[in-house]
């Protein structure tokens, strides 16, 4: 006889049938372990797939603000994702494995974003980490702030790509010649994500007499559209086919993606750039290191280096065709191996059999084991 199927309850605020919502990072997470063999996934809440109206909208569904106790009846473990709230009032009767996966701390976001969180947060964060039977953090920066801030222990599991795996290359895509240098930078909030810096480092590279161009997804303020070596794309949709497609061919095409942020956690158009073999010159903040995987990929600058920084550090990852082409292949191996929802799946998939090879109530003594 087959073995029962692990009944896993999938717990987030935002829509998991929703491909707009928190990026798509419920949804490819939900899909994910949905394709697991032995998994029998369950949404939890009242979430439903979304409708005709808005889908012509064009607007994500509303969070999730609540779940009914019962719906946890019948589950052999529940994830939740980044769900604290929702959590936190029927965590403490549970009495099967929780896991809780999250991608920043509430100081994190306070320190880095600027944002007005106030204290009953960290102790809520607090409280369901340290109920929860495992605490899994998308990067092992996020990891370490929070056994210091929270005193907890905590795992780390990259996010995956927030692409349809028919929208991402096969192979690692051939990029033009470097004689004309194409950047890319994406990003809608320009002055959270650095876009003055991106534009000045264009502006330092073109007076040393790199032919260099910028290719901005997002906004692009007034003050640069006149500017003939920035080409502006403006905002792209990836779930709409064809924006999509210029998307992909954006990446496909770049050199190099600028992510000059002045605050950030795990932003996933790193992981997409280099899914297209397009190595990534970030600034180092959140959780950047991990997704990086090392200097192979890529260069972390400091949040202090100015537009003559960047320009230098591009210069020294651009001089050389065969070094270039040997990091560009690392992104697309780490993005193809590493950075997938498959393996992200997996790893939370091992956790949980390893909590249920111990059992209640033990389990509970191995948070980071």
């Amino acid at each position: 006889m087959s073995p029962a199927p692990l009944r896993v309850g999938f717990l987030s605020p935002h829509n998991p049938y929703d491909r707009r919502a928190f990026s798509g990072t419920s949804f490819y997470a939900a899909t994910a372990l949905r394709q697991i063999p032995g998994v029998q996934l369950s949404i939890l809440g009242a979430h439903r797939p979304v409708s005709i109206k808005e889908r012509l909208l064009r607007q994500p569904t509303p969070k999730l603000d609540h779940v009914a106790r019962d719906q946890f009846e019948g589950l052999d473990a529940v994830i939740g994702m980044v769900a604290s709230k929702l959590i936190d009032p029927v965590l403490p009767d549970l009495d099967i494995p929780y896991l809780h996966v999250t991608d920043a701390t509430p100081a994190f976001l306070r320190d880095c974003y600027g944002w007005d969180i106030p204290a009953e947060i960290d102790a809520r964060e607090t409280r369901v980490a340290r109920h929860a039977d495992a605490v899994i953090y998308s990067s092992e920066e996020m990891a370490a702030r929070a056994a210091q801030e929270l005193n907890i222990s905590a795992l780390s599991a990259p996010f995956g790509v927030n692409l349809d795996q028919r929208q991402l290359p096969e192979t690692s895509p051939s990029k033009p010649p470097l004689d004309r240098l194409n950047l890319l930078f994406v990003g809608n909030d320009w002055v959270r994500k650095g876009g003055n810096i991106a534009v000045d480092t264009l502006n330092q590279l073109r007076a040393l007499g790199r032919d260099a161009h910028l290719t901005v997804v997002g906004r692009l303020p007034d003050l640069h559209r006149n500017n003939p070596a920035i080409t502006m794309m403006g905002y792209l949709n990836k779930n709409r086919p064809n924006h999509a497609a210029r998307l992909a061919q954006a990446y496909a095409e770049a050199h190099l993606l600028l992510l000059p942020s002045r605050a950030d956690c795990t932003p996933m158009v790193a992981a997409e750039a280099m899914a297209y073999g397009t190595p990534v010159l970030a600034s180092d903040v959140g959780g950047l290191g991990t997704m990086l995987g090392g200097p192979g990929t890529g260069r972390l600058l400091s949040l202090a280096a100015d537009a003559a920084d960047w320009a230098e550090e591009i210069c020294a990852l651009t001089n050389d065709l065969l070094s270039y082409k040997m990091r560009s292949d690392a992104c697309f191996d780490r993005a193809a191996t590493r950075l997938t929802w498959e393996a992200w799946s997996a790893n939370l998939l091992a956790t949980l059999a390893k909590l249920r090879r111990i059992g209640a109530p033990e389990r509970r003594r191995i948070v980071a084991a």
